[in-house]
């Protein structure tokens, strides 16, 4: 079976990571899907070692990089659209910030994933 990632789309994965790119974008960008890079990820430590580091070698957002306004249109737009990135942008929040607040924020994480499966 041939490598879904090869070596020279791991090492752009990586890199644009560093630069706060999420994995959705730069999967798509690359035409690969997210599910090929998280599954590579999942078999081969060092490509998986590289992502981390790349993703908390970042500086990190400061603690107000959004205004409570900003948070609350953020939220209207997630449970209405169900997407972190366009709610993110709709709000005027950097996307990274949201998804750094998310690895962080557990609290955070499970909130915005419920708004993201909609009304059971």
């Amino acid at each position: 079976m041939p490598d879904e990632l090869p070596p020279r789309v791991r090492s752009a994965v990586v890199t644009r990571l560093r630069t706060g790119e999420a994995v959705q974008t730069v999967a798509e960008e690359l035409g690969v899907t997210t599910a090929t890079v998280y599954q590579r990820r999942r078999r081969d430590a060092g490509f998986a070692a590289a992502m981390d580091q790349a993703t908390t070698t970042r500086t990190p957002e400061p603690a107000g990089i959004a205004t409570d306004a900003q948070w609350i249109a953020f939220y209207e737009h997630l449970a209405v659209h169900g997407v972190l990135r366009q709610a993110a942008l709709a709000a005027g929040i950097r996307p990274e910030a949201v998804y750094d607040r998310r690895r962080t924020d557990t609290g955070f994480a499970k909130q915005t994933d419920q708004l993201r499966a909609g009304p059971e």
